[in-house]
């Protein structure tokens, strides 16, 4: 019997809480589209003004397309954007997803800044 591995790389996690809704969609870009990246319903990456969601984990259509699109959670904003590569546009992006809620201060405490 024959078969083929496919290295992957370990997942990043661009959640800063545990509690989140995502729901399944399918990823129906040509190349593989990284976690934190805003995506559409209909699996195209989007602006900020125009997401459905957020892209939970990396997904590489060519070998599986079925991923999570966060709806609902704290997503921690520097390590999304740079993992996607992108800058957000806060502000768009909670007028066309008001169930996300962005951190950039995630493990900063009050005695971190005194």
């Amino acid at each position: 019997m024959k078969f083929k591995t496919t290295a992957v790389g370990g997942t990043v996690e661009i959640l800063a809480a545990a509690d989140f809704d995502a729901v399944p969609f399918t990823v129906t870009e040509t190349d593989a589209v990284k976690a934190g990246t805003p995506m559409t319903l209909q699996g195209k990456k989007t602006a900020s003004a125009s997401a459905d969601g957020i892209l939970l984990y990396d997904a590489d259509p060519a070998e599986n397309p079925n991923a999570a699109l966060v709806v609902r959670g704290i997503i921690d904003q520097k390590k999304a954007e740079k993992h996607a590569g992108m800058t957000y546009d806060a502000a768009a992006l909670k007028t066309a997803v008001p169930g996300i809620v962005l951190r950039d201060n995630v493990g900063v405490n009050a005695a971190d800044t005194e």
